[in-house]
Order: C-alpha cells, then sequence, then structure tokens
C-alpha cells in the first residue's frame, strides 16, 4: 500500500495485552535508496491520553513530505525509473511502552511514499493504488512527446486503436517506473494503454490520441497530480501572453540646485524587474476534464513548456455538457521567475 502524503497518514498504536499500553513510541526510517538506515529518521513518543483511553495515534505525513523534491519530468524512454527524490521508502517500527521499558510491536511495516493526496470523501489513508493517472482519454500534440504514466508492480501494453492489436508491451517489474503514453510507432496515431498484473489481469486502461492542431501552437502544462505523479497536459487553443514590471521610485537631489541639469529629473528608479503571465485554453473538453483541472488547480509543482509557474485561476465553474453543451476552460498562470536574473 503506498502512502499520500499531503493527506495525513495515522498509525494507530493500542495494545491491550498482556496489560493495556501506558504509552507507545514509533520508529520513522525514511530513505531514498534501497538500503535501510541503521538509526530512525525520527522517532516519536506519547502517553496514553488516560487509562480508559489507550489509542495512541501518529500522522506521519509531514515527516515525509520533507524528503520527496520535484524537479522536471522523466525523460523520454521506453520505461525510466522514477527519479528516487520524487518518492521515498518509508520503514515504521511500533513499540508500546509498560512502565519504562518499551517493547517492539509486530514486525516492521514497510511503504513507498508519494506527494499525492486524497479526497475528504474518500476517508483516511485512502489507497489510491500503483498507478498515477486516472483512467480517460487523453489528447495530445503529436509532434511532442506525449507524457509518461508512472506505474510500480505492473507491465504495460500498447495496442493499435484501429486493429485493437498489441504492438508492443513492456514486462511487469516490481520498480516504480515512468512509462510512455504512446508507443513509439504510433507517435502520429495514439494507442490504448493498459496496465497489466503478473497474471495478466488488466488494473487500468487509457486512450491516447493524436490531435493535431493547424492554428495555434499547443501550450504543454506538466503537473504533479493527485498521485504524486507527473501528469502532461496539452491546452491546443489560444494563448496570451502578458509582461509586467515592478519597481521601487524615489524623489531624485540634483547635482545643483540653482543651475541644474534637465537631463537628471526629479525621479528615479531603482529594484526593476520583470514577471510574465499566460493566459491558455483548453479547446473543447469532456466533461470529464473537470476531475483534471481540479488536479491542476490542486497541484503545488507545475511546468509550462518546461518553466517553473504558478496558478493564478483560483476559482472555476465546473462545466456540465447538459448545461452548456460544448466545454472549454480558460487558465491564467504567473511564470515563478523574475525576468532579469535574480537569483542569490
Amino acid at each position: 500500500m503506498p502512502i499520500f502524503a499531503r493527506s495525513p497518514f495515522i498509525v494507530k498504536i493500542a495494545e491491550t495485552t498482556p496489560t493495556p499500553q501506558s504509552g507507545s513510541k514509533l520508529e520513522l526510517f525514511l530513505y531514498n535508496g534501497s538500503v535501510v538506515p541503521n538509526l530512525p529518521t525520527y522517532t516519536l513518543s506519547k502517553l496514553i491520553p488516560s487509562p480508559t483511553n489507550i489509542t495512541t495515534l501518529y500522522d506521519i505525513s509531514p515527516y515525509i513530505r520533507e524528503f520527496i523534491k520535484f524537479t522536471s519530468c522523466s525523460a523520454s524512454g521506453t520505461a525510466t525509473t522514477t527519479p528516487a527524490i520524487e518518492k521515498l521508502n518509508v520503514q515504521i517500527k511500533k513499540y508500546r511502552l509498560n512502565g519504562a521499558t518499551y517493547t517492539q510491536v509486530g514486525s516492521p511495516l514497510v511503504y513507498v511514499a508519494f506527494d499525492g493526496y486524497s479526497y475528504y470523501e474518500q476517508g483516511a489513508n485512502f489507497d489510491l493504488g500503483n498507478i498515477g493517472l486516472d483512467a480517460d482519454t487523453y489528447y495530445y500534440n503529436p509532434t511532442s512527446d506525449a507524457g509518461k504514466i508512472r506505474i510500480t508492480n505492473a507491465g504495460v501494453q500498447y495496442r493499435n486503436l484501429t486493429t485493437n492489436t498489441i504492438v508492443n508491451t513492456i514486462a511487469v517489474a516490481s520498480t516504480t517506473r515512468d512509462v510512455r503514453r504512446v508507443d513509439t510507432t504510433l507517435q502520429q496515431l495514439g494507442n490504448k494503454v493498459e496496465i497489466v498484473d503478473a497474471q495478466n489481469n488488466v488494473l487500468r486502461t487509457f486512450i491516447f490520441k493524436a490531435l493535431n492542431e493547424c492554428r495555434y501552437t499547443p501550450v504543454i502544462i506538466d503537473f504533479v497530480n493527485r498521485y504524486g505523479a507527473w501528469q502532461r497536459e496539452f491546452f491546443f487553443k489560444a494563448s496570451n501572453d502578458n509582461f509586467n514590471v515592478e519597481n521601487t521610485e524615489y524623489n531624485l537631489m540634483q547635482t545643483d540646485s540653482f543651475a541644474f541639469d534637465i537631463s537628471e529629473g526629479q525621479r528615479k528608479t531603482f529594484n526593476t524587474n520583470g514577471s510574465k503571465k499566460i493566459k491558455v485554453n483548453t479547446g473543447w473538453v469532456n466533461e470529464s476534464w473537470n476531475e483534471v483541472l481540479k488536479q491542476i488547480m490542486l497541484s503545488e509543482k507545475i511546468l509550462i513548456d518546461s518553466k517553473p509557474a504558478k496558478i493564478n485561476t483560483k476559482s472555476t465553474e465546473l462545466f456540465k455538457k447538459i448545461n452548456t453543451k460544448q466545454i472549454n476552460y480558460s487558465l491564467e498562470f504567473d511564470f515563478a521567475y523574475d525576468v532579469i536574473n535574480s537569483v542569490i
């Protein structure tokens, strides 16, 4: 079971035998590689609330998030190991306290953690599974990389959309990998992707279709979705760029107030820098695109054409096809850097 650390992940210790615990301890081992550290990364402990309530609860998500980072999407290729910093291996040891002695409870628990989240309606410690993308139909620009799907303990089958024949497979492996959405032989057409287990049971199905936009240049938006995985979306219709400058102004003293130089002026600016914005349009999309929209707006890591950005749109109507017939979404983003390099 994966951990999705943007939502609380609660570990419970409530031992009653041979006698009720008087407290508990949790040792948390966090590591990006394959070797478990000799010492715990964090040690947490609590006393029980009361003799009639011996349950102790620990939310370990905030500690996990410190160790997960995102830089750029994985490079093109058939199957790429997900960068180690985008996921985290977690081992948990639980202890009960009686008197002054801690005793380990059961065997260590082992998880892989991602920077994803579940919805309130899904309840506590919800398992989103080992596939980092919602099942749906997606459109992509055939002249660009269509993006990747993150999978764990699974394999992939690529099917021709017309004949439904399998054109390529990626074998099941226990590692976490980023696999291509579209097989290289079908880049101009698109394909069906089936994620399968070791028994060749289909776990999830995706449809990817090529869409040629003849008038506008599609804008590529990569964002970290609710699974804590990179997701690539194409905004095919019109985009608008905006440039803004900010500075600080002060009144200027003349060199000679009696015989002043009129070219000096009376006001001057400093700390001048610029910022860029962009407004993009999806083009006509299905009602199911509402879920993609929510995940973009909730994302904390966004790249637009490989440049860091943050979303400006804070509110939007989630359109229903029965009401509006056709659905187009407009989103505004700020590029998350100054035009003049001011990095110290």
